[in-house]
């Protein structure tokens, strides 16, 4: 096991987690938060006179056939699903599809950083090992990274890659091999940290990047096959460092 130059880090359950009654990330459910309202201020043409409980079961019916994409590893970016929406019924906004999904986003779920993932960035810093992000998400990309440089200000990552940008979901290899070449180093010189064996774990020792879970207590873990390394703390991560 090569110390690593670089680690790239997943961001849902990872870096960050999402804590919303709406469910995960990339679910656009807007009855359960405020969205729905900030949203009907906006709309300038609505013909058919539709409420806001008309949109929002609109919008998770179209969003579930959009879903289906994801299955097959293909990542349709917010922006998209949301204009088919307000296509669909008709509605004319007074803002672009980008702020529509600045709302939802901000308005969808709250975002809090994973217990020691601060101090493990400030380490790595110390380090000189670089960072990155990969992460699968509908949302944009430039989303997150905000995201991010709220919860981690003096974060040093030379890349945010998000799958709604590039069209691909993880565990397909292009979104890790994209990376590989942003970093400009040789895959065995990257460990990439995620929470999921399949997605992250699979995925990124399918392109020569060094496999490491990180157990999140909201997920579920069977058997981890062999040659990907779990850890249920980033004290362990560090541990892991300071023994190669």
């Amino acid at each position: 096991m090569r110390k690593p130059k670089m680690i790239i880090f997943d961001a849902g359950k990872t870096l960050i987690d999402y804590f919303s009654e709406a469910g995960d990330k990339g679910t656009l459910i807007l009855s359960t938060c405020d969205a729905s309202e900030k949203l009907m201020k906006y709309i300038i043409s609505n013909p058919s006179g539709y409420d806001a409980s008309t949109i929002n079961r609109v919008n998770n019916e179209i969003f579930e056939r959009f879903a289906k994409c994801r299955k097959e590893l293909y990542e349709i970016n917010n922006q998209v699903i949301l204009k088919a929406i307000f296509d669909l019924l008709n509605i004319k906004l007074s803002i672009p599809f980008s702020e529509v999904e600045r709302i939802i986003w901000e308005n969808s779920s709250n975002v809090v950083a994973v217990e020691g993932t601060r101090e493990l960035l400030k380490e790595l810093r110390q380090r000189e090992i670089r960072t990155a992000v990969i992460s699968n998400l509908d949302f944009s990309g430039y989303l997150l990274e905000e995201r991010l440089n709220q919860l981690f200000p003096d974060n040093q990552f030379e890349f945010v890659i998000a799958s709604s940008d590039y069209g691909i979901r993880k565990p397909q290899s292009l979104i890790f091999e994209i990376g590989i070449t942003k970093s400009g180093l040789a895959a065995e010189d990257i460990w990439y940290v995620g929470d999921k064996t399949m997605v992250d774990g699979i995925g990124s020792k399918s392109v020569g990047m060094t496999p490491i879970i990180f157990k999140s207590k909201r997920n579920h873990y069977d058997d981890i096959p062999e040659g990907i390394i779990s850890i249920e703390s980033y004290q362990e991560l560090i541990e892991l460092l300071n023994n190669n």
